[in-house]
C-alpha cells in the first residue's frame, strides 16, 4: 500500500497543475466534445508513458538530447498555435455567443488534437517519464508494478474527473468563454516561451547525445 500510494500522490501532484493538457479537456468538457475520448487518450498516454519511465527507457530519452530538442520545437509551434487560436475565438464577437452551441469536432480530428497538446507537450515527458520513473529507479519490479499503478489511478482519476467535471458544469462555465479562452492562450504563451528558454539553454550545453 505504501508504493502504491507513493505513486498516487506523486503523480496527482504533478498532474493537477493547469497546463495545456487541462486546459484542453476543460474547454473539450464545455463545449461537450468527445469527452471520452479525451480523457480516455490523456490516459492511455500516461499508461505508456509512465510504463516508459517506471521500467527503465527514461534515462535513455532523458539523456537524448536531439529527441529532447525536436519535441521542444514541434511543441512550441504547437502551442503558439493554439494560443492564438485562444485569443481569436476570445476577442472575435462572432465565437463568443456561440461557443455553448460550437459544432462538436469530429472524432477523427478530436484524436489527432488531443494526441498532439499531449505528446508534443516536453512537460508531459518530464512529469510521466522523468520524474515518475526517477522516483521508481530503486524500487523492486514487484513494488515499481505497485507504485505504477498509483499513479495510472490518480491519472485516470484525474482526467475524466476534470473532463466530466467541466461538462457537468459546462453551463456555467460557458458564461466565462471570454476568460477562459484567455486563461488558455496566457497558458499557451507562457509554456511556449518556457520551452524556448528550453531549447535555447540545451543548445547551448553540451550533452551526451545517444
Amino acid at each position: 500500500m505504501e508504493f502504491f500510494l507513493k505513486g498516487f500522490f506523486l503523480t496527482l501532484s504533478l498532474i493537477v497543475a493547469i497546463g495545456a493538457q487541462n486546459a484542453f479537456i476543460i474547454k473539450q468538457g464545455i463545449m461537450k466534445n468527445h469527452i471520452f475520448v479525451v480523457s480516455g487518450i490523456c490516459f492511455i498516454c500516461d499508461v505508456v508513458l509512465m510504463g516508459l519511465g517506471v521500467f527503465g527507457v527514461g534515462e535513455f530519452l532523458a539523456k537524448n538530447r536531439i529527441l529532447n530538442l525536436l519535441i521542444a520545437s514541434v511543441g512550441i509551434l504547437f502551442v503558439l498555435y493554439y494560443g492564438f487560436a485562444s485569443l481569436k475565438s476570445a476577442f472575435f464577437a462572432e465565437s463568443h455567443p456561440k461557443f455553448s452551441q460550437s459544432k462538436s469536432l469530429s472524432l477523427k480530428k478530436t484524436i489527432l488534437l488531443t494526441l498532439a497538446v499531449t505528446l508534443l507537450n516536453p512537460h508531459v515527458y518530464l512529469d510521466t517519464v522523468f520524474v515518475v520513473g526517477a522516483s521508481a529507479l530503486m524500487f523492486s519490479f514487484d513494488e515499481k508494478i505497485i507504485f505504477a499503478s498509483g499513479a495510472l489511478v490518480a491519472s485516470f482519476l484525474w482526467f475524466f474527473g476534470l473532463g466530466y467535471g467541466a461538462l457537468k458544469l459546462s453551463q456555467i462555465l460557458i458564461k466565462m468563454a471570454r476568460i477562459i479562452d484567455i486563461l488558455i492562450a496566457i497558458i499557451m504563451f507562457f509554456i511556449a516561451f518556457s520551452l524556448i528558454r528550453y531549447v535555447s539553454l540545451s543548445s547551448s550545453i553540451k550533452l551526451p547525445i545517444v
